[in-house]
């Protein structure tokens, strides 16, 4: 067979990409970019982001985010209204069996508003569908501060 690139091959030259036999109905290929890649569900190319807030980060409370679907929560991240004193608050991200994803510390030194603090967790961070998950402050620092927050999770199909 003659040497010929492929961005000169017509229609019946043209093939399918590599793996398309075994891949399943609605999976892209996707590149990892090291020259390869695998076959992916559509679904799961999809971040979703749930918002919320905490009425006051300086009281302990708890808010309940509900989860649709199965999934892997890959980072929360908070924005904070106002300044709180006194002391750091410290917020604890539960899955929907009461086991610790990690801990959120809002500093109260030099705190201000659009304070952001962020946290990835890598335990107890799966999610079943139909679920929730608790965000809770322990309300430790003073003056009243809204704090808001959005959970990023990857749906797993």
């Amino acid at each position: 067979m003659a040497n010929v690139n492929h961005s000169v091959l017509t229609d019946p030259n043209l093939h399918e990409p590599k793996g398309i036999l075994t891949a399943s109905n609605e999976q892209v290929y996707v590149s990892n970019g090291s020259g390869s890649g695998n076959w992916t569900f559509i679904k799961t190319l999809i971040e979703l982001s749930f918002e919320g807030y905490l009425e006051d980060v300086s009281s302990v409370e708890k808010v309940h985010i509900p989860m649709p679907f199965l999934g892997e929560v890959k980072k929360v991240i908070t924005v904070l209204e106002d300044s709180i004193s006194s002391a750091d608050s410290t917020l604890t991200v539960r899955d929907f069996t009461g086991s610790s994803m990690g801990t959120i510390t809002i500093p109260h030194a030099v705190s201000s508003a659009g304070d952001i603090a962020t946290l990835t967790p890598t335990i107890n961070n799966s999610v079943t569908a139909d679920s929730f998950i608790t965000i809770e402050s322990d309300g430790a620092s003073t003056n009243s501060a809204k704090l808001r927050f959005t959970v990023i999770v990857d749906r797993i199909v």
